[in-house]
């Protein structure tokens, strides 16, 4: 029997002072910095591809520090749970992200977690990076754009 365990392509993501880290099939893409428009204390939009999609400033939302930096790029996330009224939305980083591959066994449930955020995952260094609660993030998004 062999002792198999599943690995998942991630990108590990620098936002405020820390990372989080998302599975890469959740991510359309990483674009260079784009000019928000309509933008309010959590929620902006950009124009991506042509179509209007919802930024929200994931610190906030997560209630994670906020630092300003020149690195910054834009994460575009494919919608899960409302893909007919918002197949996508997005976020800032605060410097590029790069590849990391999971380990089933990295995972560790913590009861620290804030709301938004779901599981922390060690990484080589002995580094703590949260993953976020995608379904959190989405309903923020469409909670706040359906009462625009």
């Amino acid at each position: 029997m062999s002792n198999t365990h599943a690995t998942v392509r991630c990108l590990l993501i620098p936002i405020g002072d820390g990372q989080i880290l998302l599975p890469s099939v959740v991510i359309a893409e990483v674009s260079p910095d784009m000019e928000v428009s309509s933008e309010t204390h959590t929620m902006g939009f950009i124009n991506w591809r042509g179509q209007r999609v919802p930024l929200i400033s994931l610190e906030q939302t997560l209630s994670l520090p906020v630092i300003t930096t020149k690195k910054t790029r834009t994460v575009i996330l494919y919608g899960l749970d409302y893909t007919q009224t918002m197949p996508f939305y997005a976020f800032k980083t605060t410097d590029v992200p790069r590849t990391h591959l999971v380990k089933e066994e990295s995972l560790t449930y913590s009861k620290e977690v804030s709301s938004g955020l779901v599981f922390t995952v060690s990484i080589d260094k002995g580094d703590t990076i949260w993953i976020p609660d995608l379904n959190y993030l989405e309903n923020i998004v469409h909670k706040t754009l359906t009462y625009e």
